[in-house]
């Protein structure tokens, strides 16, 4: 197995191009299960304004349709917020 130095890169990686595809103020992507199979993603911005959830989840997975072809199996749990839902 890669080890942390692999999904550390992959996460650093997906939350680089969340952040710059959506302009986000916060983007965190949490590795559940070790080797970047399972993931938890976390996404604060003001692109999501009007926005219903569903179409939040599609922009976010465009981001990093990428990763999910390759080594992510999962996305265990999304989180999207603007930035007034966030209270920023």
């Amino acid at each position: 197995m890669g080890g942390g130095g692999v999904t550390a890169e992959l996460t650093a990686r997906m939350q680089s191009k969340i952040q710059v595809a959506l302009e986000a103020r916060h983007v965190k992507v949490h590795d559940t299960s070790g080797d970047g199979r399972h993931v938890v993603i976390e996404v604060v911005s003001d692109a999501f304004e009007g926005k219903s959830a569903v179409n939040r989840q599609r922009m976010v997975y465009k981001a990093i349709w990428e990763e999910l072809q390759d080594t992510v199996h999962a996305v265990d749990a999304m989180t999207t917020k603007t930035l007034v839902e966030a209270g920023l």
